[in-house]
């Protein structure tokens, strides 16, 4: 069983029975979000986080802590860091915790590795040995974060409303924004490495090439995924006989990547009774699905198919 990690920032609650609740929904860790910004900058420290932390450890869970960037550039990083690491200190985070870098904001550099290495270095240096970086799936696809260049090696991947994280071998995976704690909607992930929810795994603190890669998750014959939709493995390939949308997940309200012309081949992995229609899964490599509709389907049953099986 995959072990749930929760993040948490101002936006949550700072008290004993969110936390309590939090464990009684069976989640192991929690990240505390410590800062924004750097001083000069936004200075900006969490003014919940003393307690989330307090709370948090006093129903058992185990805390790590993390930085939301807003640098741009390596000394920008840098300055950032030492912002992090004085906090993360002064709330009494230890070097056991996990120290993460929050990278999504549009004020930071088009290809941003350089300066988040900056960043996870100057972290480690200070005596923080186990880093890592969260994103979304999207910046690894567009290459604006190159994870093979990378110092953190675990990899926290943010990607909802599909079945995947949508990056191969990532270590832990954001695939929730709004899982239901305590009367609240929030942050959720889920630990496939157990580098936040196992309390013995440590990074190496001397050479990132030698911090081993989580390795990959073997897929299940059947599965549910985040939308509550009942996935079945199988192999095959699709022929549509009419114009279909392919799309980013498998809802009308999914992104569409492409309009398939009468006549596309698509092969599949698996496919979904869900939503009306029966829908595909087409892997797409490196760690990417888009899922196509073949059909209308009712009750658990097919009505009709737009295309042919094979």
């Amino acid at each position: 069983m995959v072990n749930l990690v929760a993040d948490v920032a101002s936006y949550q609650p700072d008290t004993l029975a969110f936390f309590q609740a939090m464990k009684n929904a069976g989640v192991k860790a929690v990240i505390v979000k410590i800062t924004q910004g750097s001083n000069p900058g936004d200075a900006y420290v969490n003014p919940k986080a003393r307690n989330q932390i307090k709370y948090a450890r006093q129903v058992g869970l185990l805390v790590h802590a993390y930085h939301y960037a807003k640098f741009h550039g390596v000394a920008d990083a840098k300055a950032e860091a030492a912002w992090f690491v004085k906090n993360a200190r002064d709330h009494g985070i230890g070097p056991e915790s996990v120290m993460a870098l929050d990278v999504e904001d549009k004020v930071n550099k088009w290809e941003v590795t350089e300066d988040s290495n900056a960043f996870l270095q100057y972290v480690k240096d200070a005596g923080y040995p186990n880093v890592d970086l969260y994103t979304g799936a999207s910046w690894i696809w567009a290459k604006r974060v190159d994870r093979n260049r990378l110092i953190a090696k675990n990899l926290w991947i943010a990607s909802y409303g599909v079945s995947q994280p949508g990056v191969d071998n990532v270590g832990t995976w954001q695939f929730r924004s709004d899982y239901p704690v305590g009367g609240e909607g929030i942050d959720m992930s889920y630990d496939f490495s157990g580098f936040y929810t196992n309390a013995k795994v440590t990074a190496n603190s001397q050479s990132v090439i030698n911090t081993p890669a989580p390795q990959p998750i073997a897929v299940p014959d059947k599965w549910v995924d985040t939308l509550g939709a009942t996935w079945i493995k199988e192999n095959g390939t699709f022929t549509s006989n009419t114009a279909i949308n392919l799309r980013w997940g498998a809802t009308l309200q999914s992104s569409k990547l492409a309009e398939l012309p009468a006549g596309s081949e698509v092969k599949y992995d698996a496919y979904s009774i869900s939503n009306g229609f029966v829908w595909i899964r087409q892997p797409r490599g490196n760690g990417q699905y888009a899922y196509l509709a073949t059909g209308r389907a009712y009750d658990g049953k097919r009505l009709d198919r737009w295309g042919s099986f094979k």
